[in-house]
């Protein structure tokens, strides 16, 4: 445990100064003009978003913008219920499987740079690795690698709100057999990306929170954004809630530091603007990496999985309209952030409350993209 508590202690010194500040303040992002409201039904999609939970809930944060300006954005709901303390656009939320775009980036940048390849083989990494010889890097990023990934919770035998070491999950990780053989099948991975994390911070030589920070975080100017650490108070947060019986009830306090690359992320829809403005403009890979990580992959076997999936984002038809995003969902919190390329819309959606527990079933997202195009 003492590599995890001194990675602790260094991002907490690092963050120290922001967090005394509570939330930062941001320039406001520009409105979209009313005409532009009027066309994508802007009053019609505030008010299906207010019709979603109430005051007395907790409930989430939205924006919803074309061409980097706001068609409709707000927040519903208590981000504290026992403090009645209101969710806002600048509340902070845990974003869970939204963290995979950021390793992503953060994995690609390194290539860049030439620090590392594509189709460098795990064993280069992690030596006692004993399928590492047959996975790349690659592999991890769509999801085609094989590894072991628990399906349910008792599966991985650690406390959920206690923290696990990179050495004991990587351990656990090694200790069983491929899914399949890499490169044959696609299934859906969070050690993978928890794995590539580990590579980020063997290469950049600094905790994955850190690079981030210094990298991806602070050059966009994303101010309340980072990767949660659990010994740390965020202000302006959220608490994560289940519902029970009609009523909120605290979820556990996942300990994210034990899945880091794969799921850490807080952040808030302000925030994440700002980043998928900046990947899908150019901002932050070249061409022919924006290309590869925006591509599904193909299959020359006749696989065909259940979503085109990139490298950290998942390209698929919501609603008969081309999105590339990711959701995200962890006790007590579910995410969104697409991007609509035919016509450069972001959709940007953060919630406190357990995935299918707000007041309307289904994905937001869905009914979101049929009101713009009505």
């Amino acid at each position: 445990m003492k590599r995890l508590e001194l990675i602790n202690s260094v991002i907490a010194a690092l963050l120290s100064i922001s967090l005394l500040t509570g939330c930062a303040s941001q320039p406001a992002i520009p409105m979209a003009d009313a005409n532009t409201q009027e066309k994508y039904n802007a009053e019609q999609i505030s008010a299906y978003f207010q019709s979603l939970s109430d005051e007395h809930s907790p409930g989430f944060s939205y924006l919803v913008a074309k061409d980097g300006k706001v068609i409709a954005q707000g927040a519903v709901g208590l981000a504290d219920v026992e403090n009645k303390v209101p969710n806002d656009t600048d509340t902070k939320f845990r974003a869970a499987s939204i963290t995979k775009q950021f390793t992503a980036v953060s994995i690609l940048q390194l290539a860049e740079q030439g620090k590392l390849s594509l189709d460098d083989r795990l064993m280069k990494y992690f030596p006692d690795f004993s399928q590492g010889e047959k996975i790349t890097i690659r592999h991890l990023l769509n999801h085609t690698s094989g590894i072991w990934d628990h399906q349910k919770d008792e599966e991985f035998p650690f406390p959920l709100d206690q923290a696990v070491a990179p050495d004991v999950h990587l351990g656990y990780i090694k200790k069983h057999d491929l899914f399949f053989e890499p490169g044959e099948k696609w299934a859906y991975s969070g050690n993978g990306y928890f794995m590539l994390g580990l590579i980020v911070e063997k290469v950049s030589n600094m905790p994955l929170a850190i690079y981030m920070q210094k990298n991806l975080f602070d050059p966009l100017g994303m101010k309340n954004s980072g990767l949660y650490d659990n010994h740390t108070n965020y202000p302006h947060s959220a608490i994560g809630y289940i519902m029970k019986d009609g009523k909120p009830v605290r979820a556990i306090n996942v300990n994210m530091t034990t899945w880091n690359g794969a799921a850490a992320l807080y952040t808030t829809v302000n925030d994440l603007f700002i980043w998928n403005e900046a990947l899908h403009n150019g901002k932050l890979l070249n061409k022919a990496h924006y290309t590869e990580a925006t591509t599904p992959h193909k299959f020359t076997n006749g696989f065909v999985p259940f979503v085109g999936y990139g490298y950290g984002l998942g390209i698929e038809d919501i609603s008969g309209k081309p999105t590339i995003g990711h959701p995200g969902q962890i006790y007590g919190f579910h995410s969104d952030i697409l991007r609509l390329p035919e016509d450069q819309i972001s959709y940007i959606f953060l919630s406190n409350v357990a995935n299918g527990q707000l007041k309307k079933e289904g994905r937001v997202a869905g009914k979101v993209i049929e009101m713009l195009y009505q």
